[in-house]
């Protein structure tokens, strides 16, 4: 940034020439910084600068790169690695980052209830939630708890596992309804809804959920993809999800395939993510644990290897189909089971850091697989590269993260 600056402003130059930047000069070097702190030290410069980077450049500026959260409270921003913090109330316990936003739990006083709320810590803005979630209904088993959807029984024994702000007044989450029953999807409207609305529970665990185009989807671990019809009456009633069907089958199975000499591979579903893209399409990524076994299976020790890999589809909702994408192009993904993203290789384009057609991921998921079979045991986190099916460490400011860190992406 130095240099573009001395080139525009010459050391002889007044010291008002600081202020006089103009703004498509101030435009360029904003272009240049991927780290929301730079972005804010340039524009605390002074109110001319403020001015050029919240009015000028701020509608078409590219999103800051994100920040890594992790399970002890602390940040660090890519690509930088700078580290970050922030003050949260006291006797509140964060439940995770979501997004822009975290979730906050904090017990009512002497009351069994619990509070909810959502906080953006860069706005101060804080979005009110209920502590209570209605009863789901089940659809396997109609007889279970009430018949009507209305008189259900509303309880605190519920996990989310993730929330969505769809609208100002809008509040979509994943929750599991007293820890043991499968996930259901449920709304509500921030500071206004007395709890949760009911869910149905068709039976399946969602791995993870995207409101997309007005409606929300969930995908199961093995890819099957639902959609969730929302009434929203526009604050005549609380908003409720009135329908659930299946929208994709999952892609099918990978089968064994022949690699070199007496040796075959076998994919095996871990999770999958749901993503829009930069071109604003439905993708679901696929992680895989993929275990290399050699046909000979009376060789001396054990030969079998295990590693990670991806796989990218795209939902074509037309043809209730999934899509396989070989390339993303000059898209970034970043992915983790509480919120995810794709942003432009070349909106940063300065950044050397970053490459399209890669993915970043965070699944803390597999710290328990790879315990079950710890044979060439898998990162947890890392950088998939589709061009060459390989998997790096993520590296910020040069420093190599921990590949088997607990955490997960804040959009700032």
């Amino acid at each position: 940034m130095g240099s573009l600056l001395c080139k525009a402003f010459p050391a002889s130059s007044p010291a008002g020439g600081w202020s006089a930047l103009p703004p498509e000069l101030a435009d360029l070097v904003l272009r240049r910084l991927s780290s929301l702190a730079d972005r804010v030290r340039f524009a605390s410069v002074c109110r001319h600068w403020f001015r050029a980077a919240t009015r000028y450049s701020a509608p078409t500026l590219p999103r800051p790169l994100p920040w890594l959260n992790f399970h002890d409270g602390s940040f660090r921003s890519l690509p930088d690695g700078e580290p970050h913090s922030f003050r949260f109330r006291r006797h509140a316990v964060c439940a995770g980052s979501f997004g822009r936003w975290f979730l906050f739990e904090e017990a009512a006083g002497c009351e069994p209830s619990r509070r909810h709320f959502l906080r953006h810590p860069l706005l101060g803005t804080t979005k009110r939630l209920p502590g209570r979630c209605n009863e789901p209904v089940d659809l396997l088993n109609p007889d279970y708890g009430s018949s009507h959807a209305g008189s259900r029984s509303s309880s605190t024994k519920f996990f989310i596992s993730k929330v969505i702000v769809c609208s100002g007044d809008l509040i979509a989450a994943k929750v599991n309804y007293r820890r043991r029953r499968p996930c259901t999807v449920v709304c509500c409207r921030p500071g206004v809804s007395p709890s949760w609305s009911t869910g149905m529970c068709n039976g399946h665990w969602y791995h993870d959920m995207a409101f997309y185009k007005g409606k929300l989807y969930t995908v199961t671990e093995e890819g099957h993809l639902f959609v969730h019809e929302v009434i929203d009456n526009g604050g005549d009633g609380d908003p409720r999800v009135s329908l659930i069907e299946q929208a994709i089958q999952a892609p099918p199975p990978s089968k064994y395939a022949l690699l070199d000499g007496p040796y075959a591979t076998l994919d095996r579903v871990r999770t999958c993510y749901l993503v829009i893209s930069c071109d604003n399409k439905l993708l679901m990524v696929r992680l895989m644990l993929r275990w290399t076994v050699p046909f000979d299976q009376h060789g001396p020790g054990d030969r079998r290897t295990k590693r990670m890999a991806m796989k990218v589809f795209e939902a074509d909702l037309e043809t209730s189909r999934w899509v396989e994408l070989k390339s993303l192009g000059d898209q970034v993904l970043f992915v983790s089971s509480c919120s995810s993203k794709a942003v432009r290789a070349s909106s940063h384009a300065h950044c050397r850091y970053l490459r399209g057609n890669t993915i970043y991921f965070i699944d803390d998921g597999l710290m328990s697989s790879c315990q079950l079979c710890p044979i060439s045991m898998p990162r947890t986190c890392g950088v998939y590269d589709m061009s060459s099916d390989t998997v790096s460490s993520i590296s910020l400011g040069g420093e190599r993260i921990n590949d088997q860190l607990k955490a997960s992406w804040f959009f700032p």
